[in-house]
This record gives C-alpha cells, sequence and structure tokens, in this order.
C-alpha cells in the first residue's frame, strides 16, 4: 500500500469516527476536541515506540511531536472556559426550569405512536432499556476508584424515573413532556434533594451543579410523533466549574445511554399499537 493511499485510508477512518462521536454526543466541540486530542496523543506515543513506516514517518521525534500536540490539545479543550447559554424564548417546562446552562445534548427519534403512548412508554422505560449502562457504570468506577458496587447497583427492571426520584431529583410537566431537576453540590460533597422543579429552578446555592433533564413527544402526524430527550447541566459558581472537565468526558457514553433510552421508548410505544 502506498503512503497517500494509507493517508487517504487514515483521513477516512477519522472522519467516520468522528461523525459517529457526534452522532452519540449530539455535536459537542471541545468534546470532540478533548477526544481528538487523547487519540492523537496515544498514536504520537505509539508513533514514538513504533515509527509507522507505512505514513512515511521515520523519525521517533515526529512521534513526540505528535503526542505533545495531542496532549496540549486535549488539556486545552477540558479547561476551555464554558459559556453561559440562554433561552431567549420559552417553549417547554424544561426552558422554565433551567432558562440558562452551560452544557447540554439534545437527541430525537421518530415514533409511529401517539404523543400520550410515548409518555406513558417514557414513564415505563427501565434500566434495561440501556443496554450499556453496566459497562459503562464500570468505566466510570475504575476510572474514579470508586466501590465496585457502585458500578452495577441498578436493577435493570427498575424505573428509570422512579430512579431519580428516589436520588433527589424532583419532577413534573406536563401531558406531553416529563421533566426531572437535581444535581449535586460539589462543595460539601452531598447531593441536591429537590420536592418541585420551581424549588430545583429557584435554587442558587455555592457549589452546586444543577441538572435538569426532559422527555418530550410532539405530533408529526399520521400516528407519528417525535420524541426529543435534552439534557442540561448548570454550574452556579467557580468552584462547580470542574463539571466541565467531567462533561466533556462523559458526553460519549451519556449520548450513547440517551439514544438506547429513546430505542426502549420507541419499541415501548410501537407495541402498544
Amino acid at each position: 500500500m502506498s503512503v497517500r493511499l494509507s493517508w487517504i485510508l487514515l483521513a477516512a477512518i477519522t472522519l467516520g469516527a468522528i461523525l459517529l462521536f457526534n452522532y452519540w454526543a449530539s455535536y459537542q466541540l471541545l468534546a470532540t476536541l478533548v477526544y481528538a486530542g487523547i487519540v492523537t496523543a496515544l498514536l504520537g506515543l505509539a508513533n514514538f515506540a513504533f515509527p509507522f513506516r507505512f505514513l512515511g514517518i521515520r523519525k521517533r521525534a515526529t512521534g513526540a511531536l505528535t503526542l505533545a500536540a495531542g496532549v496540549a490539545l486535549a488539556v486545552a479543550a477540558l479547561y476551555w472556559p464554558a459559556a453561559t447559554i440562554r433561552v431567549a424564548q420559552h417553549r417547554t417546562v424544561l426552558d422554565d426550569v433551567m432558562p440558562e446552562y452551560q452544557f447540554f445534548e439534545k437527541h430525537s427519534a421518530r415514533i409511529h405512536a401517539r404523543p400520550e403512548q410515548v409518555i406513558q412508554a417514557v414513564r415505563q422505560s427501565t434500566f434495561a432499556d440501556m443496554k450499556s449502562l453496566v459497562t459503562l457504570m464500570r468505566v466510570r468506577a475504575a476510572a474514579l476508584r470508586l466501590p465496585p458496587q457502585q458500578a452495577s447497583g441498578l436493577a435493570s427492571d427498575m424505573r428509570i424515573l422512579d430512579a431519580f426520584g428516589m436520588s433527589g431529583y424532583a419532577s413534573g410537566g406536563n401531558a406531553h413532556e416529563v421533566v426531572m431537576c437535581g444535581g449535586a453540590n460539589v462543595r460539601a460533597q452531598r447531593p441536591l434533594t429537590f420536592h418541585t422543579l420551581q424549588e430545583c429552578a429557584g435554587d442558587r446555592q455555592p457549589g452546586a451543579v444543577k441538572i435538569a433533564f426532559n422527555v418530550s413527544a410532539e405530533d408529526a402526524g399520521d400516528g407519528w410523533s417525535i420524541a426529543t430527550t435534552e439534557t442540561r447541566m448548570l454550574a452556579l459558581d467557580d468552584s462547580a466549574r470542574g463539571a466541565a472537565r467531567y462533561w466533556r468526558l462523559i458526553v460519549p457514553g451519556s449520548g450513547l445511554l440517551r439514544r438506547q433510552w429513546l430505542d426502549g421508548i420507541k419499541q415501548r410505544a410501537e407495541s402498544k399499537q
């Protein structure tokens, strides 16, 4: 294989990986740059040990420079300040509960069912719908050095919304939207507990990181609906800004789980047709 063809193949693989990443992660530029930096650094390390001659690279110095560039890119993207996004026009209950935030992700699916059937399926969905949950929880536990039981403590038949409610999240919404809001105080190292969405919306305690998410169903006509889930996170002061690094690292896994959740909602809602 020629050097030119090798570079073309590498470029095609890279483009495919980026597209897949952003399919899961709902296009998060800084998260994409973090993982691009990590992959670049690993390739640089490998190139330093064994120069990629099939790409025309014969000097270890090239690998060292690639490693340094990858590390610099990943660190810069991880620590880049997060801008606050403000909702200009409120259209959903989620907009009322969290009208400003620094981080978000949004996913949608077309479902052959009425909106009320979709919302019923949302309320009935369980952790079994999130097929990658246990694996990702184990990776998280290993990375954060958490006890093993925290990687597998969720029963597959537990309803997702019930689990969030038991962890202190407030719930609400309307006939076509389910909203939950909670979070943690990273300074005090304790979860936030709210009884109503209004209480969560008005909370401004220092050190808090608030998370709100919804699942909504919009009538698309001819018996179809568009189900959308959006998650938002707001760090209330500088002591909580470390949440930015956490968010940018977990976005691919988080996006995968939300797409699996939508798939489960779709199957459950369409089975009632």
